[in-house]
């Protein structure tokens, strides 16, 4: 009983974090900043109207190196693996949690009214596509069944360890089984409101911000059961290779839900900003 009170304690200590949780979480998110700048510079010859007209060295060099790294193999295999990692993290931190209700409702008020905003943004000819089913409204989702998974199973011990790994090997299977993750031949440059469903199942695919439930949200489970059977206690596993070398990164990944919310237009508002500043006239 000691034991279980001192676990408990260590357990509910919202000051002990995990460094390495925080570090990988913060290095997931700085390779997706990296990847939506690289978007910024690769889609100028189309926003600026007067791109080849000016054709300042560095933003040309900019534009067709963005260009040459968005098509590339190398972003075709790290992509999906950082976005493994930062799904995984989430599940993981569900596990530490203490309320993954209020956390995962909050967060659905904020990827709905995220969503609203891009869709808006293209009935006014701003975006091409907006976002119906993104990676904040995913996580909202799986947070949420988290919640559910750990309400139901509270009394029994291993499963509730168990269930989310169950759960997440499933929908996994099951997305990538059917190609759910694969989908340039389901994707759909028109918004079908009777094909909802199916944007957020992951059957289809629409918006410039896509992540349905199969296979992502199985992400988030393994995640969870990983937080649960390794990290209960919030110890981390490597003590000794903390320090001040990972400061930034832990910042970043402490972070992450307001840098995901607030990269992208900072980022693309920079750009702007410097096209401009060297004569670039802003035209779709």
């Amino acid at each position: 009983m000691q034991t279980a009170t001192a676990v408990n304690a260590i357990y509910r200590d919202k000051r002990r974090r995990v460094w390495e949780l925080d570090f990988l979480r913060g290095v997931a998110v700085i390779a997706m900043l990296v990847d939506h700048l690289m978007y910024d510079f690769a889609a100028l010859d189309g926003w600026l109207s007067n791109f080849f007209k000016v054709n300042n060295p560095f933003i040309t060099f900019m534009n067709e190196f963005a260009e040459e790294y968005w098509y590339s193999t190398f972003r075709g295999i790290a992509h999906p693996i950082f976005v493994f990692l930062f799904l995984f993290l989430v599940g993981t931190s569900c596990a530490l949690s203490r309320d993954n209700v209020k956390r995962g409702s909050l967060l659905s008020i904020v990827a709905l009214a995220f969503t609203g905003v891009t869709m808006i943004l293209r009935e006014m000819g701003i975006m091409t596509y907006g976002v119906v089913f993104g990676i904040l409204d995913c996580i909202a989702l799986s947070i949420l069944i988290a919640a559910a998974v750990d309400i139901a199973t509270k009394r029994v011990k291993w499963l509730n360890i168990a269930l989310p790994l169950v759960l997440g090997v499933i929908i996994l299977s099951f997305g990538i089984a059917n190609r759910f993750w694969y989908t340039h031949d389901k994707w759909e440059y028109v918004f079908h409101a009777d094909h909802l469903t199916s944007y957020i199942m992951g059957a289809r695919a629409y918006g410039d911000d896509w992540f349905g439930v199969f296979p992502w949200v199985g992400m988030v489970l393994v995640g969870m059961y990983w937080g649960k059977a390794v990290y209960g206690t919030r110890i981390s596993l490597l003590p000794m290779l903390d320090g001040a070398w990972n400061k930034p990164f832990k910042f970043v990944g402490r972070h992450a839900l307001i840098f995901y919310i607030a990269h992208q237009v900072l980022l693309t508002g920079l750009v702007m900003l410097l096209c401009l500043c060297l004569g670039y006239e802003i035209g779709f």
